[in-house]
C-alpha cells in the first residue's frame, strides 16, 4: 500500500512539473504570435515564488531562459503598451538569462548560448540609445553587462575581451562621473593596446577628476607609462607638460616640451609653453626668443606678445626702483637710471599693443597698456584708448 502511495505521489509531482513546463511552452507560443502581454502573464506564473505550482520551474533553467526571451521580445517591440508591462526590462532580461545560466545543469547549452548572443546585441543597442539620450550611467551599466556575459563559462573560452565595448563602457562611465569604473575599463583597454594613447589619456583625466593627492600621483605615473609606450602621442605629451608647469616644475616641463617641438615644429602653443617655463626659471632672455618663435609660427598669438611685453614692463619697474634709490642730490644719475627704466617701458609698448590688437576683449591687458601710455606721457594714445 505504501509503495502505491509513493508511486501516486511521484505521478502527481511529475504531472505538476509537466503542467508548469507546458505553461512555459504556452508563454513562448504567445511570444511567437506577438501576443507579448499574454506571454508575460504566462511566464510570470512559472517563476513566481508565491505560486506553489512554480516550485520546480523556479529551479529550471528553461523557464528563466524563456522569461529572458519574452522580455527581450518586449524590448525589441518598442511598443509602449508592452514596455509598460515590465519595469526596467533590460535589467530584468539580463537577470533572467544569468539565472538560466546559473541553473543550466548541462553547463554548456548551445541553445542558451545562441539566445545570449542575441541578447548581447540587444544590450549594445540599448546602451547606445541610453548614451545618445545622455543617460550615461544606464549606458555604462548596459555595456558592462555585455562584458560580464562575455566572462561567463559559456563564452570566456571564445577569445579576448571585446575592447571596443570595454572602451565604450569607460566613456559612458566618464560621462556619468563614475571615475573608478572608467579607470577600470580604460585600464583593461591599455592591456590590449586598444586606442593607443587615448585610453591612457582617459585614465589620466579620470584620476584628475577624482582629485585627491594620491590620485594626482597615480595620474602622473600613468602619464609617464603612456609616454614611454606612445612617445609620439602629443596628447600625452601635452598632459605631462601642463602638469609640470602647473606644479612648478619648469625644468621637467621643458624636457617634454623639447620632445613635443621635435615632433611638431610648427606648433605655436609648444613654444608659448616653453617660454612660460623658461620665464619661471628666471631665463627671461631665452623666454623672449622662444615667445618670438611662437609669434613666428602664429602671428596673432596674443599671449606670446603679452608675455614679452610683461617681461620688458617688469624690467622697467625694477629699473625704476633703482632710479628711486638714487639720492635726491644726484639728479644726473637719477635721470640716467630713470631713462633706462623708460627704455624698458618703451620696449614693452609694441608687444602690449599687439596683445590688445589680437585680444581686444581682455580689459586687463588694455588697462596695462593705458598705464604704460600714461607713464611714458604718450597722451594721444592714452586718450584714444580711453575713448574705446
Amino acid at each position: 500500500m505504501k509503495k502505491l502511495i509513493f508511486t501516486v505521489l511521484i505521478f502527481l509531482f511529475t504531472t505538476a512539473l509537466f503542467a508548469q513546463k507546458g505553461k512555459v511552452a504556452t508563454a513562448l507560443s504567445y511570444k511567437e504570435d506577438k501576443k507579448l502581454d499574454k506571454a508575460w502573464e504566462a511566464i510570470k506564473e512559472t517563476v513566481d515564488p508565491a505560486n506553489p505550482k512554480a516550485e520546480k520551474t523556479l529551479k529550471w533553467s528553461g523557464a528563466w531562459q524563456a522569461r529572458g526571451e519574452i522580455i527581450e521580445a518586449i524590448i525589441l517591440s518598442k511598443d509602449e503598451k508592452f514596455l509598460k508591462l515590465v519595469p526596467n526590462p533590460v535589467e530584468e532580461a539580463y537577470s533572467s538569462y544569468m539565472k538560466a545560466m546559473e541553473l543550466d545543469e548541462k553547463g554548456g547549452s548551445q541553445i542558451l548560448k545562441i539566445k545570449l548572443l542575441s541578447f548581447t546585441n540587444t544590450l549594445i543597442t540599448a546602451a547606445v540609445a541610453a548614451y545618445q539620450a545622455n543617460e550615461y550611467a544606464k549606458a555604462a551599466d548596459y555595456f558592462e553587462k555585455k562584458l560580464l556575459i562575455d566572462k561567463t563559462p559559456l563564452f570566456k573560452t571564445d577569445g579576448a575581451i571585446d575592447t571596443a565595448i570595454c572602451y565604450n563602457t569607460g566613456l559612458a562611465a566618464m560621462n556619468a562621473k563614475q571615475y573608478a569604473k572608467a579607470i577600470k575599463y580604460f585600464t583593461e583597454c591599455t592591456k590590449y593596446g586598444y586606442n593607443g594613447g587615448s585610453s591612457y589619456a582617459q585614465i589620466i583625466s579620470a584620476y584628475h577628476q577624482l582629485g585627491t593627492k594620491e590620485d594626482t600621483v597615480k595620474a602622473v605615473e600613468i602619464m609617464k607609462q603612456a609616454f614611454e609606450k606612445y612617445p609620439n602621442d602629443l596628447s600625452i605629451n601635452v598632459q605631462l607638460i601642463n602638469y609640470y608647469i602647473m606644479s612648478g616644475q619648469p625644468n621637467e616641463a621643458i624636457s617634454y616640451l623639447d620632445k613635443a617641438i621635435a615632433k611638431e615644429k610648427d606648433n605655436s602653443s609648444f613654444y608659448l609653453a616653453k617660454g612660460v617655463a623658461l620665464d619661471r626659471l628666471g631665463r627671461q632672455d631665452d623666454a623672449i626668443e622662444v615667445y618670438k618663435k611662437a609669434i613666428e609660427m602664429k602671428p596673432e598669438n596674443a599671449d606670446a606678445y603679452y608675455n614679452i611685453g610683461v617681461i620688458y614692463f617688469n624690467r622697467g619697474v625694477k629699473q625704476f626702483d633703482v632710479a628711486n634709490a638714487v639720492p635726491t642730490t644726484d639728479q644726473v644719475r637719477y635721470d640716467a637710471e630713470k631713462k633706462k627704466a623708460d627704455d624698458f617701458f618703451k620696449e614693452a609698448v609694441p608687444y602690449l599693443e599687439n596683445a590688445v590688437k589680437y585680444n581686444p576683449k581682455d580689459t586687463y591687458i588694455l588697462d596695462q597698456l593705458k598705464n604704460l601710455y600714461y607713464r611714458l606721457k604718450m597722451m594721444d594714445k592714452f586718450e584714444a584708448l580711453n575713448k574705446k
